[in-house]
């Protein structure tokens, strides 16, 4: 059984503690809601700290993080980040192996990448910004058809029930059926625990879909505000 310490950061950030390690994701202090960015002490603690960002969206990269992150830290980018920033970009179905994890990258329904994580005794999915981006309330049929097919092709390759932690968006900007995505990835990939992002600073809408979306098989935590702290046993 691995500890994790999972800090939301706001928007779809986070870090991810684990012994002597860390892992950091879609950090950025742009966004609509409030954001934390993490202290340099705090990088500076861990004996390996990887960085990884989906795509180049201000609300998921700020280049401010390369100057609070300590001079050994592994970057993991998504294809689309610019390239005078060093790191190891990937595409959809790219693996790549750094110490103790093996990353491989899937799709997603808009720029960049989403993360599957393999590590020391756990695995963790980050979505980006792969969601079933319809807008039900306004689209045509034939617009939710083709974003349901999109999200579809990115999601079905991500391997089932195999996944200890996800982090994946509800968006309330979506309207009606908002959690459509997040909930068919629930239902699919059985993802031990889920934690929403990506909710515009409304944490009502990541509250209602916890309550109307777990399962016997994935358990769904919600952390409201940027610097809230959860303790997981995987």
């Amino acid at each position: 059984m691995t500890e994790l310490s999972v800090e939301y950061l706001g928007g779809s950030g986070f870090l991810v503690s684990y012994e002597n390690n860390g892992l950091l994701f879609d950090c950025s202090e742009s966004g609509t809601d409030i954001r934390k960015m993490p202290d340099e002490e705090t990088l500076s603690r861990f004996d390996t700290l990887t960085v990884f960002i989906s795509h180049s969206h201000e609300d998921h990269f700020s280049p401010e993080l390369f100057d609070l992150c300590p001079s050994h830290t592994q970057y993991i980018f998504g294809y689309d980040v610019p390239s005078e920033y060093e790191g190891h970009r990937m595409n959809p179905g790219d693996v790549f192996k750094t110490g103790n994890l093996t990353v491989t990258a899937f799709g997603s329904t808009d720029e960049g990448v989403s993360f599957y994580v393999k590590a020391d005794g756990f695995t963790l999915f980050h979505a980006g910004d792969l969601n079933w981006w319809h807008w039900r309330d306004t689209s045509t049929i034939a617009e939710i058809e083709e974003s349901e097919k999109s999200f579809r092709s990115c999601v079905d390759p991500i391997p089932s029930g195999e996944i200890d932690l996800a982090f994946f968006p509800v968006d309330p900007r979506q309207g009606s059926m908002y959690d459509a995505g997040a909930g068919y990835f629930v239902m699919e990939k059985k993802p031990r625990v889920l934690i929403p992002m990506h909710f515009q600073g409304r944490p009502d809408a990541a509250r209602r879909f916890a309550l109307t979306s777990e399962t016997a098989s994935t358990k769904i935590v919600v952390l409201p505000n940027a610097g809230e702290t959860v303790i997981l046993h995987l």
